[in-house]
């Protein structure tokens, strides 16, 4: 499980084709470096198996099968792109995001960018069958980041990403066009499984 509070930015170093899938190598910078072989990181929101990592930590390796790559962003991801990353939460740390599972439900674009005074607007739409679990002040994951909906709009959502979570994040990259995981709050899906079989 995660909190969608993005720990770092990593930087793609390099991306091997295989098989049955792809192999990606992840630049980044630790705080506290602990990760070892089999750890759970999101990658950008979806949740993904350390295979192999430096001594030092600053770096790590991880697969994706041609299915995860296809229902994710991941496929769109180049050398040197930023990603978000998180690790799998512990039960000593604070809960300051929401649920996030690392499962994401679908792909989302940014359809427009605007600056408000000091935050950054934006409208994203998102595939049909995620609407109806998306509501206002509610939550949802984005490539990894725990976001407050702060309006339901016809294609999908808008929303306001205040200056820490652009500097801590690779929001400053979305722009028009630009394919964002998507993970809809869990506890919508467990209200809709119980309300059907009420039916």
């Amino acid at each position: 499980m995660f909190t969608g509070i993005v720990e770092k930015t990593g930087r793609i170093e390099s991306i091997k084709t295989i098989a049955s899938g792809k192999e990606f190598v992840i630049r980044t910078i630790w705080t506290n470096p602990d990760i070892k072989i089999g750890d759970s990181i999101a990658i950008n929101g979806a949740c993904m198996t350390v295979t192999e990592f430096s001594e030092s930590g600053n770096w790590f390796q991880f697969y994706a099968s041609f299915q995860s790559l296809a229902l994710t962003n991941l496929q769109e991801l180049i050398e040197s792109d930023v990603v978000n990353l998180e690790r799998a939460m512990l039960p000593t740390q604070r809960y300051g995001g929401h649920l996030v599972q690392g499962h994401v439900d679908g792909k989302g674009k940014i359809l427009e960018r605007n600056k408000k005074d000091d935050s950054e607007e934006f409208w994203v739409s998102t595939p049909d069958e995620l609407k109806k679990y998306i509501v206002k002040k509610g939550s949802i994951t984005v490539d990894g980041i725990s976001l407050t909906v702060v309006e339901k709009t016809k294609e999908g959502l808008y929303l306001i990403l205040i200056p820490e979570t652009m500097k801590k994040t690779n929001a400053d990259t979305w722009m028009p066009g630009k394919v964002v995981n998507l993970e809809v709050d869990i506890l919508a899906k467990y209200i809709e499984s119980y309300m059907e079989m009420r039916a």
